[in-house]
């Protein structure tokens, strides 16, 4: 059978760096590290994940791009499969010796039934549930749902975000200028509002999309509201001369400013990355 349409690439090496490693991203793992082509030993790929124990476990990829397996051709699975799980690896950030936890052959074609069982019955003896077999349909259906779980994630994290810069454009700006405004002049009482950035917080804590949610904007916007609330108490408070308080407050009506313009140049990001994702407008 011929590779399915939905695997268009050049060759094996695009395959493992198009479509395997985003999706072993997609799905959660870490430390992926690509030996395709360089003293494999059974493993093209090693990638990470700790376990509900706090343990980490390794886990080697054998990958391959043709359109069938046959019984004749599973035999070099078996081999890989023997030699990943009996040669070890150097981790790369640690220089650690380390073994595998389990192993997964992938194709982007498909493997005979005859292929399949002549697999398993060759390895399940020896590694057990820890050898597995992945064809193109299996992959395509995980790609779909890691996409969509991963879409999922971005829009609760991105709902977050608008929620906080919406909240704080439409109440909390207006009435912390206003209030500052008049307060410099006398005639209004210290605004008791702050801006919140909770969520540009969390976000700048583990940043995603950084491509397109830009980085310096979210510090700018973060940097400038804390500043704000900060220059905000500082008015409010009696240990300042009425010159230095009058100074402060015109900062902070300065600052308030140019927060808002941010905030209103990352909602435009948010919303555009949100399109591209096919997510309706929150």
């Amino acid at each position: 059978m011929a590779i399915p349409k939905e695997f268009n690439y050049k060759d094996e090496d695009a395959f493992i760096q198009e479509f395997i490693i985003p999706l072993l991203y997609k799905l959660g793992f870490s430390l992926v590290v690509n030996y395709h082509g360089t003293a494999e030993l059974g493993k093209d790929l090693i990638f990470a994940e700790v376990d509900r124990f706090g343990h980490v476990r390794y886990h080697g990829i054998q990958a391959k791009y043709v359109g069938s397996i046959s019984l004749n051709a599973i035999e070099e699975l078996i081999t890989d499969c023997k030699q990943a799980f009996e040669n070890p690896f150097t981790h790369p950030q640690t220089g650690a010796t380390e073994k595998i936890n389990s192993f997964y052959a992938v194709t982007g074609g498909t493997i005979g039934t005859d292929a399949t069982n002549h697999y398993f019955n060759s390895v399940l003896k020896s590694y057990g549930a820890n050898a597995r077999l992945l064809q193109a349909k299996d992959l395509i259906t995980l790609d779909r749902w890691a996409t969509a779980k991963h879409r999922d994630n971005l829009s609760d994290l991105l709902a977050g975000l608008l929620v906080e810069l919406d909240y704080n454009e439409h109440h909390i700006f207006p009435m912390l200028i206003e209030s500052l405004s008049k307060f410099s002049k006398g005639t209004g009482t210290w605004p008791l509002w702050r801006l919140r950035s909770e969520s540009v917080s969390s976000y700048l804590q583990q940043p995603f999309l950084t491509k397109s949610l830009n980085i310096d904007r979210m510090l700018n916007y973060w940097h400038f509201a804390l500043l704000c609330n900060k220059e905000t108490d500082l008015v409010g408070q009696g240990i300042f001369s009425p010159e230095n308080r009058k100074a402060i407050n015109t900062q902070a009506i300065e600052h308030l400013q140019k927060a808002r313009d941010i905030g209103l140049d990352i909602r435009m990001d948010i919303v555009k990355v949100l399109q591209s994702l096919g997510i309706q407008k929150l």
